[in-house]
């Protein structure tokens, strides 16, 4: 089994289906007893159906029968709804007005917010953008996937007023090769402490505890059958590209880290694989550790600051070692 968890600190955004649920749940407490209310929970319930089949323009038809709304929270579900389907319709500014409405009455809903960043930049209100990006990240959010990827990721990542915003308040992640730790988690340590130290909900007995941004993995923590932490993977691509995270090993290697950086620093690796679709694999021992760096060219969109066909940092693994036996 591998259980899921949210990058700490535990900042959620209400991404999806979620914030329907959570309107229609609002709404049912509210008693809604009139049938125009009723008529709007059973509009908002088939909602998600019509969302994971991208079936917008019936969203917009099923909804805009729906005005003079007096009560705050059916307001905003409606003016919620409508942005995200003007905006993945391509109508944009349909989409920022409408989204405008739903951040004045519930400016605390960050998915909201997040699709009022796109409209704003796609629209070029580039301050607007911008705002609303610096305060996602100062809140303690981690997953950014959504915040890059609305208003478009090559642009948006390129931009340099984003990169500015992100080198002010990205997270060093830093990583202890000898000691096989980051984030204070230590190979070797119990589950429970590695959950607690997490702050991850406890299960006990996964095989592994995972993190993600959007759909992509951002690390992984292995234990073997006793419990005990046995691997750490940080995938270093969709941590920078998708977190505020940014590795830190030693010297000149991190984030940034080329084959060359890291056998400057590292010096030569114990073991050398390489695959013809530019995929390169090194290995470093230390007493206790195996440290593992894999590099491999750039997916699509090509970060600002990378060329498609060099190799990049990609992932770094490190793994405990068993003690040799005394001769």
């Amino acid at each position: 089994m591998i259980a899921e968890y949210p990058t700490p600190p535990a900042a959620r955004s209400c991404y999806g289906r979620s914030m329907i649920r959570t309107v229609v749940s609002l709404l049912v407490l509210l008693g809604a007893a009139d049938a125009a209310a009723k008529d709007l929970q059973s509009a908002l319930e088939h909602i998600g159906g019509l969302v994971e089949t991208h079936r917008y323009q019936e969203i917009v038809d099923l909804l805009t029968q729906f005005t003079d709304l007096e009560d705050p929270e059916s307001r905003y579900a409606v003016s919620a709804e409508l942005g995200r389907a003007y905006f993945h319709l391509g109508d944009y500014a349909a989409a920022d007005q409408r989204l405008r409405e739903a951040v004045s009455l519930r400016p605390q809903r960050v998915e909201t917010a997040l699709y009022l960043e796109a409209t704003s930049y796609l629209l070029g209100n580039r301050g607007q953008a911008y705002a609303i990006f610096r305060e996602i990240i100062a809140s303690g959010a981690t997953d950014l996937y959504l915040a890059v990827t609305l208003p478009g990721e090559r642009r948006f990542l390129a931009d340099p007023q984003v990169r500015s915003i992100l080198d002010e308040l990205s997270r060093r992640l830093a990583v202890d090769v000898d000691r096989g730790s980051v984030l204070e988690v230590e190979l070797g340590l119990p589950q429970s402490e590695v959950e607690r130290l997490l702050k991850a909900p406890a299960g006990g007995g996964e095989e592994a505890l995972t993190a993600r941004a959007g759909p992509f993995l951002t690390w992984a923590f292995a234990f073997d059958e006793t419990s005990a932490l046995t691997r750490i993977m940080l995938h270093n691509e969709n941590l920078y590209r998708y977190t505020p995270y940014r590795i830190q090993l030693m010297g000149d290697v991190d984030w940034r880290a080329s084959p060359a950086i890291a056998t400057g620093t590292l010096g030569a690796p114990e073991s050398t694989t390489s695959t013809e679709d530019g995929l390169v694999m090194m290995s470093w021992l230390r007493e206790h550790v195996r440290l593992t760096m894999e590099f491999s060219p750039p997916r699509s969109p090509v970060p600002f600051g990378f060329q498609p066909d060099e190799p990049v940092l990609r992932v770094v693994r490190l793994e405990a070692l068993q003690p040799q036996p005394a001769p």
